[in-house]
């Protein structure tokens, strides 16, 4: 072959030398480049190739990658780049050449991911070189670290329960069990797991509990109530609960949960004990009692006989126990509780509802009957009592409702029989009343007062009229009594002597007698401001208020606020108040005396009062009851009670007001008395302060 064939051969070998090369490049970066795998290759500390793979998964360019030295510190995770670095060395010192271990890896974003590096360590031209794929597996070790707190939430709850916890296979031998079936039954653990669930269960549950074991066998949960017997053969009461096991859909076993229930049981057995009858008296409690009216009731429609319910609170009792204390208050209501059982027929039902309120079912019985029985409870019970040594005797308000017959509820009866037995302890007592509609309709009433008293002050229902009360020396006005006035949003308006009693029952007269002084303190300073001639305004106030241990700081701070002197206020306390301790009335009213105001007595001559009261307590001001005063027209005894209070209270020091003056012949009569003030409709009917004319000159009424 001639040198010149031979170069041709040599130059078209060469030729297909580097179309091989090209073929294989392009090959790299087909299956290289382009992988779906992330690829990487580690000269040193440095990257010195990655595919777009890789990219890709974290976020960087090409260029970020292999230009930046400090890149490997970016990506990985501070506490795991101690492994990327002790592979690199390891490599430097040419010791392990492949290598597998998982990472933290941030992306750009900030997004943290794990990733699994399998590493290839190669030697070249005397450097070392890293070449690596990676995975990402943060779904897999996510699903990992959350299998593995699963299981250990699992052993936690398994083992720390402090209700026995185990598991059976399906013939009923213990699997597994927690600390707390050693303590439930007595047995070790190690006895425990060579027995099943047999030996435990009372011959008499042991039928039932196979029952139950079977259903968790099939896939059915349950929960029952069993006896079982521990090591020393002690009987006690479980609640269990079982379920199936299942592994990979089939059951293999049953779950059980036992709670030690034997307290609860005991409990339950003394409460049912104790559930219909009175702790204390022995006798029916109102849930008995109302389950024998539901029954009589019942039965009551069918036959169409009349029932009735009698409602008694005695009377007296709080200071009958307040006196003997609490334990022989309790000896008394049960001697009082066996006389009422001794004096009602074998048919009738005796019950104690709470304190000394006591309800009686007088089945099949009408309105005569039953008004001898309530007599005859009076009788029995007013008749003393023998307790420790003391001799005691009470009286009893009775309430009597009778059944109409289909339709009447329980509820409805036995608020009847109370709303009567009320009406009874408010107007009499040691007596009876029968249940009337217009006994309820009025309670109505009466709740509805006191509920919209809640919120009156708020919403600003309530307004002060005021009265003037007149020098009848001079005929000028003297002073003015604020009396409050309610204006319901649906009552309309409501007179003071219906709402106040509520009021004070409630404890709600506090807040309205606080209301009531600022107010008129306010409106009597306003008058002082523009120009009016001065005169006291007179506000009333209730024993309630006056007993109250804040009342003397209410008023100091009403003062205070308002800007009015102590010279220009007078309050007004009634004759019944003087009812009350006479010792801590004295007391309260000296110092309310102190701060400079003025103390009247209204409604005085009523007959409440000893007369020696009004020299021990010197009020300022007696204002005499206008019923002896509308007595004067008609020359009746009113002349001479009204001469001599006058003569009496002068003689003590005290102005006197008459109240309810009308006519002429009143005021010239109280004139010659030398009554000192007077108020009445002759003058001015109370009015709202926008209907007062008053001017900078005292006022005269002749």
């Amino acid at each position: 072959m001639t040198e010149e064939e031979n170069g041709l051969i040599m130059k078209l070998k060469g030729e297909q030398t580097q179309l091989d090369a090209a073929f294989y490049k392009d090959m790299f970066e087909v299956m290289i480049q382009h992988s779906p795998l992330s690829m990487y290759i580690l000269n040193d500390w440095s990257f010195s190739y990655v595919n777009k793979h890789f990219c890709v998964l974290t976020g960087y360019s090409e260029e970020e990658m292999l230009n930046d030295e400090k890149q490997l510190n970016k990506i990985i995770h501070p506490d795991d780049l101690f492994i990327v670095k002790d592979r690199i060395l390891n490599s430097e010192e040419n010791q392990e050449t492949y290598a597998r271990y998982r990472l933290r890896l941030y992306k750009k974003d900030g997004e943290m991911i794990y990733i699994e590096v399998h590493s290839k360590k190669i030697l070249k031209n005397g450097q070392s070189f890293l070449f690596g794929s990676v995975f990402e597996v943060t779904g897999e070790v996510i699903a990992d670290l959350r299998l593995r707190e699963n299981q250990e939430r699992f052993e936690s709850l398994f083992y720390n329960n402090p209700d026995a916890v185990f598991t059976f296979d399906l013939e009923g031998n213990f699997t597994d069990l927690n600390p707390a079936c050693e303590e439930l039954t007595g047995y070790s653990k190690q006895e425990l797991m060579e027995m099943s669930f047999s030996p435990f269960i009372v011959p008499e549950d042991m039928e039932v509990t196979q029952e139950y074991f079977g259903q968790a066998a099939k896939g059915i949960p349950n929960n029952h109530d069993i006896t079982m017997l521990d090591k020393d053969g002690k009987r006690k009461n479980i609640e269990i609960t079982k379920f199936p096991v299942k592994q990979a859909g089939e059951i293999v076993g049953v779950y059980g949960i036992a709670k030690d229930i034997t307290e609860r049981i005991e409990h339950k057995k003394i409460m049912e004990e104790l559930i219909f009858f009175d702790s204390l008296t022995k006798l029916p409690n109102r849930k008995l009692f109302e389950d024998r009216l539901t029954q009589i009731l019942n039965f009551s429609e069918l036959n169409g006989k009349p029932t009735a319910v009698l409602f008694l609170d005695l009377d007296r009792f709080k200071f009958i126990n307040d006196s003997l204390g609490h334990h022989l208050g309790d000896e008394f209501l049960k001697i009082v509780s066996k006389r009422l059982a001794d004096n009602v027929r074998l048919t009738d039902t005796v019950g104690r509802f709470a304190g000394d309120e006591f309800a009686i079912l007088l089945p099949n019985t009408g309105e005569e009957e039953s008004i001898k029985m309530a007599e005859r409870l009076n009788q029995v019970l007013v008749e003393p009592f023998d307790i420790n040594g003391h001799s005691l005797s009470i009286s009893a308000s009775i309430g009597i409702a009778f059944s109409k017959g289909i339709g009447e509820s329980v509820d409805e009866l036995v608020k009847k029989a109370d709303i009567a037995m009320y009406h009874t302890k408010k107007h009499g007592k040691n007596s009876f009343t029968v249940y009337s509609e217009e006994l309820d309709q009025n309670t109505a009433y009466k709740l509805a007062i006191e509920e919209g008293l809640r919120s009156a002050i708020d919403h600003q229902e309530f307004v002060l009229h005021y009265q003037p009360i007149t020098n009848l020396k001079t005929g000028e006005l003297s002073a003015m009594e604020a009396l409050i006035r309610w204006n319901h949003p649906d009552l309309g308006m409501v007179p003071p002597d219906q709402f106040i009693p509520v009021s004070e029952e409630s404890g709600q007269i506090i807040s309205i007698g606080t209301w009531v002084l600022q107010t008129a303190c306010l409106q009597n300073k306003a008058w002082q401001a523009e120009g009016i001639h001065p005169f006291k305004i007179c506000v009333n106030i209730s024993t309630i208020q006056l007993q109250h241990p804040n009342f003397l700081q209410t008023v100091k701070k009403t003062l205070d606020e308002t800007g009015l002197d102590a010279e220009w206020l007078e309050l007004e306390v009634t004759e019944s108040i003087l009812m009350e301790n006479t010792e801590t009335l004295k007391e309260s009213l000296a110092n309310l005396k102190s701060l400079g105001i003025s103390i009247s007595i209204d409604d005085f001559g009523t007959g409440y009062t000893s007369l020696s009261y009004l020299r021990q307590f010197s009020f300022n001001r007696v204002k005499i009851d206008r019923s002896f005063i509308g007595d004067i027209s008609h020359d009746l005894n009113g002349k001479e009670i009204t001469s001599t209070i006058i003569s009496l209270a002068h003689k003590l020091n005290m102005d006197v007001t008459a109240e309810g003056i009308e006519d002429e012949i009143q005021l010239t009569y109280l004139r010659e008395e030398n009554c000192d003030g007077g108020q009445g409709y002759f003058f001015s009917r109370p009015l709202p302060v926008e209907m007062h004319k008053l001017t900078n000159t005292p006022k005269k009424f002749w």
